[in-house]
This record gives structure tokens, C-alpha cells and sequence, in this order.
């Protein structure tokens, strides 16, 4: 009988979070050097041995992922939110030029709790090994946007620390330039720093993505990071994320696209707020107004044609 592939898929936590049980799913805590609380019920914390524990705040996941990269051996890495898992309901293949097989999806799907019956989601151990020996690398669904990938992040961030990242990026990796130059023009784009990658392939990943955000902080003038917004790491990685998958998926690996869960309660004897209310800006105008995210999403889904069309009317 042929043994099963040893995967371990991390569940990045910060706070207190019910993980449904499955023996695939290794709940981690993150930001774990920055507290003295130890959530209940993780199988790790990213503070022990060689880690970047301490650089949660800016580099978010990417703590859990780093921990994994120099602790853990096994088959294939995943790397899942505690607010957000991949339903292998709808899993599509991916050509090398990058076209899905099959009928396109939303990319995700929201629920109230995660306590929820997820079975018609299929998340479960045997068919979740079934699908994910069949590929190299699995992730989230992309998503259309009505700009271009480059466009979308200076929207919402400083553009500056984009160009200066995809210069180290053709500086140190070259033979990255013509994905990189493809990924930021394309109108599709892959959010979450969520995947699932053979040993191998991740063992790459791991340390193309660190020495780039090592020598972005290595530039970096102490005055810049003062000024420094939130998760900037974790923003960057993203954009990164879809380069990587971009080059190596033209290159023959083998490739699938999931969309993924997101739930509204996560934590156990809590009752969390389910209001999702963020504020967008009228464009062109100085007009801000406020959004519940969940009506709009199920009047607009991610994804779709009349969500893109939507949001070229606002800019946040």
C-alpha cells in the first residue's frame, strides 16, 4: 500500500480560534514573542528555535511560514488564516499559460461561523490528500480586479516601496523580471498569502521570497521605518506570492486554484461582531461612505463582472 504524503497545513493564530479537526491542520500561534499568553490547543508557537517572531506586526503569516521553513520536514507546506481555509469543492486545474480548466468560480465564499457543517465544502483529510498529491502547488482563486495588479497597490499603499522591492527583485533575480512585468500589468490577482507547495518547491520559495525581503530592509533608512504602515511585509509578499506562481507555473509546475472560506466567528465563548463596515472614497470626488462588505459581497461577488465594474467607481 502506498504510503500517504506526510502534509501539514499551518493555521496562523493570533487570538483564541476553534480549528475544525482534521489531522492535516496544525494550528500556529503568531506574534508569539510579542505575549505572554499561549492560546489553548496550538500545535506551535513561531517564537521557538530560529524564528522572526517579533516582526508579526509588519511581516503578519510570514512569521508561521519562515517558522515552518526552518523547523518542520515533511511532504507539502499549506498555509491557511484563522479566518480563512481553501474548500476543495471547486478546485481547477491551471495550465502552464495559465488558463483554468473548467467553469470559473467566485473566489470565496462567506460564513457566519466556522462552526458551520463544512462538509459541502470537502474538507476532509482523505479527499484533501487526494487532490493536493496531484499538484505542486495549490492556492487561492484569482480574482479580477478592474486595474492592473501594480495599479491596485498604490491605491491603497505607497507605491514607492513596490518599485523599490521589484527593483531588488531585477537585481537579484533577473530571470524573475518578464513575471514580474506580466503579474503587475495583469488585472488578476492572487491575495492571502495562502497556498499549498510540494517540499520542494516551497523549500525554494521560502528562500527567494527571505533574501528579497531581506535586502528590502537592509536598504531601508531608519527614517522609512518609522513612518512604516502596518503588515507593509505582508502587503509586499502578496504581490511576490503571484510572481513566484506565475514564473514557476509557466516553467511546467503543476498548478490548481481553490477559493477559500471566510468566516465571520472564529473564537470559542465569543460572540463577534459580524459587522464588516469599511469606508470607501467617491472618485473623483472627496466623498467618503461606508460599506457593509457582507451585503455587498453577496450583491456583488468577489470576482465577478459586476463587482469589477463596482469598483471602478470607488478608491478607499
Amino acid at each position: 500500500m502506498e504510503k500517504q504524503a506526510d502534509i501539514r497545513i499551518l493555521i496562523a493564530c493570533h487570538k483564541p480560534t476553534y480549528v475544525p479537526e482534521n489531522p492535516l491542520f496544525y494550528p500556529i500561534q503568531v506574534g508569539t514573542a510579542l505575549t505572554d499568553r499561549r492560546l489553548e490547543g496550538m500545535a506551535y508557537h513561531d517564537n521557538e528555535g530560529d524564528n522572526i517572531s517579533e516582526k508579526n506586526p509588519d511581516y503578519c503569516e510570514l512569521t508561521a511560514q519562515y517558522w515552518a521553513w526552518k523547523h518542520l520536514d515533511c511532504d507539502y507546506y499549506g498555509f491557511f488564516h484563522y479566518r480563512r481555509y481553501l474548500t476543495f469543492r471547486n478546485l481547477s486545474p491551471v495550465t502552464a499559460k495559465g488558463k483554468i480548466i473548467g467553469k470559473r468560480h467566485i473566489p470565496y465564499i462567506e460564513l457566519d461561523s466556522v462552526w458551520e457543517d463544512l462538509t459541502p465544502y470537502w474538507i476532509e483529510e482523505d479527499w484533501m490528500c487526494r487532490q493536493i498529491e496531484q499538484y505542486d502547488l495549490l492556492t487561492v482563486y484569482r480574482e479580477r480586479i478592474n486595474t492592473t495588479v501594480y495599479r491596485q497597490y498604490c491605491q491603497y499603499h505607497d507605491g514607492n516601496n513596490l518599485n523599490q522591492m521589484l527593483a531588488l527583485l531585477n537585481r537579484i533575480y533577473p530571470e524573475y523580471a518578464d513575471a514580474a512585468d506580466a503579474y503587475m500589468h495583469s488585472k488578476e490577482i492572487y491575495y492571502m498569502n495562502m497556498y499549498i507547495m510540494k517540499k520542494e518547491l516551497f523549500q525554494k520559495y521560502m528562500e527567494w521570497l527571505f533574501t528579497l525581503l531581506s535586502a528590502f530592509e537592509a536598504e531601508r533608512k531608519e527614517a522609512d521605518r518609522q513612518k512604516q504602515e502596518p503588515r507593509l511585509i505582508g502587503y509586499l509578499a502578496e504581490r511576490l506570492f503571484g510572481i513566484f506562481y506565475l514564473y514557476q507555473r509557466n516553467r511546467g509546475t503543476q498548478c490548481a486554484e481553490l477559493p477559500y472560506l471566510k468566516f465571520y466567528h472564529t473564537e470559542p465563548g465569543k460572540e463577534e461582531s459580524t459587522s464588516n463596515i469599511r469606508e470607501f472614497r467617491l472618485k473623483p470626488t472627496k466623498i467618503k461612505i461606508k460599506i457593509d462588505m457582507r451585503r455587498l459581497n453577496r450583491l456583488f461577488p468577489a470576482g465577478s463582472l459586476r463587482r469589477v465594474l463596482l469598483r471602478g467607481l470607488f478608491l478607499r
